[in-house]
């Protein structure tokens, strides 16, 4: 089992389960999520993101902490229909308001 950085170290899914995981979720109709905030931004060494060395393109990827450099500061990635969705309701952020937030990023 490999293991990788972060806080207690990240387990990784075993061969082709991210893949077979998505095929599902997408033959329901289900998007699928990755979650990059401990993983991404080459903490792995071989891979910029985790989900790269799956052979999977997620629909949105949550970003963090290696984003801002030390300042509290994250991101959501998406497709330009998911998007798009987030126009037709009520979006809210945690630092969006934030004048330093809003420089740093």
């Amino acid at each position: 089992r490999r293991v990788h950085g972060g806080f207690g170290g990240v387990v990784q899914f075993p061969k082709n389960f991210l893949k077979q995981a998505y095929d599902h979720v997408r033959s329901h109709g289900g998007v699928c999520v990755m979650d990059e905030i401990q993983t991404g931004f080459g903490r792995l060494g071989s891979h910029f993101w985790a989900f790269e060395s799956h052979g999977v393109v997620p629909d949105i990827v949550t970003l963090a902490k290696g984003i801002g450099n030390g300042f509290p500061l994250a991101a959501v990635v998406t497709t330009p229909k998911i998007a798009k969705s987030l126009s037709t309701g009520k979006f809210f952020n945690t630092f969006g308001g934030n004048p330093l937030a809003t420089a740093v990023g």
